[in-house]
């Protein structure tokens, strides 16, 4: 992503406005006003009302057909959340092994795959959104705004004359910026000077943030999210912060590390309690499993061999297993009367 195509987009965000040329014309999309975004959801309103008095069906009908003939499956969804979590550790890996070039590599490559499925995945439970009422709908009200905010280089409206709507939505879904655009523009000069300017005066964009576009506002997200980064004093390395997968690496394994700390703290306030203070074991209910997993997080590595050994020897024992008999149990008991002989033994000798 080079500096002239990113000083392009940010000229096109500041002005509000994308530049198409077909041929020898030329035309500007505006980004709609608040007004016109009003007045769409009308439009929107009154599309979906006869799509759906035509026939078409609705989202949850195109649902229960791709079930029925098997293009998806709620199962899906379940792998979804599951490549999500994925992604997350593999974020995290490449944030840690940013300095080995090649480990990062095959990090970043298999992030690509992951994204590929899960996007893969997806795609395949909108496959026919398009012709669901909800989707016609908003096609009708995207081509409608379009309508409004299409203009010739002299500011009038343009009439769809040689070019029709659809051509120009064509246009214009192509030119959609991506978030890794985004995060390059947040972070980089000529804004970042506009920004930390703006700050000062309180007037990014010369506008109240009511009539910001989408695209703005998107910005400005990612600066603060910038700014987070630069002020935070376990702040990563600038060569971090510039690759996106490797700071999304370090943003988990901050909220990992503050999660973490919350719940031990949590589990102090629980010990602190006067009625189980000096309790050597506390069990916790839990409604789920990922609670339980949480809970047994906060034991230390040499609890957690305990319930590993005690979990083993459960399993092993052909009988009622008494919790005296547990291996820990035992070691302690033992232990308990060595120490105990060793104190009579002190105490003859006095």
């Amino acid at each position: 992503m080079d500096e002239i195509y990113c000083e392009k987009i940010l000229n096109r965000i500041i002005q509000g406005r994308l530049r198409v040329r077909l041929g020898d014309l030329v035309l500007f999309i505006h980004e709609p006003s608040p007004d016109i975004v009003e007045e769409s959801f009308e439009v929107y309103d009154q599309a979906y009302k006869k799509a759906y008095f035509s026939g078409c069906y609705t989202e949850q009908e195109m649902l229960a057909l791709l079930i029925e003939y098997d293009l998806w499956t709620p199962l899906e969804d379940k792998k979804i959340i599951e490549l999500d979590k994925k992604l997350e550790d593999l974020k995290v890996d490449a944030f840690k092994a940013f300095f080995k070039k090649k480990e990062l590599s095959n990090i970043k490559r298999r992030i690509k795959i992951v994204e590929f499925d899960r996007a893969m995945i997806a795609q395949k439970k909108k496959q026919f959104d398009h012709v669901t009422c909800s989707g016609v709908a908003n096609f009708m009200r995207r081509c409608w705004v379009l309508q409004q905010t299409t203009k010739t280089p002299d500011g009038k409206n343009y009439d769809f004359v040689e070019v029709n709507v659809q051509n120009i939505l064509e246009e214009y879904s192509s030119a959609g910026i991506d978030i890794a655009t985004f995060r390059k523009i947040a972070r980089t000069s000529p804004w970042r000077q506009m920004w930390n300017s703006s700050k000062k005066r309180g007037d990014v964009f010369g506008k109240p943030s009511v009539f910001l576009d989408q695209n703005q506002l998107a910005l400005i997200s990612y600066s603060q999210m910038y700014d987070n980064v630069f002020e935070n004093p376990e702040a990563p390395k600038e060569e971090v912060i510039e690759d996106d997968d490797c700071l999304d690496g370090w943003f988990i394994s901050q909220r990992k590390k503050y999660e973490k700390d919350k719940q031990k703290q949590q589990a102090e306030d629980l010990i602190s309690n006067p009625k189980i203070k000096n309790s050597q074991e506390i069990f916790v209910m839990t409604n789920s499993e990922e609670e339980a997993k949480e809970i047994y997080s906060l034991n230390n590595d040499y609890v957690r061999n305990i319930i590993q050994e005690r979990q083993q020897e459960i399993k092993s024992s052909t009988g009622n297993l008494s919790h005296k008999d547990l291996p820990d149990v035992r070691q302690e008991r033992m232990m308990n009367a060595v120490n105990s002989a060793r104190s009579a033994i002190k105490s003859r000798g006095k």
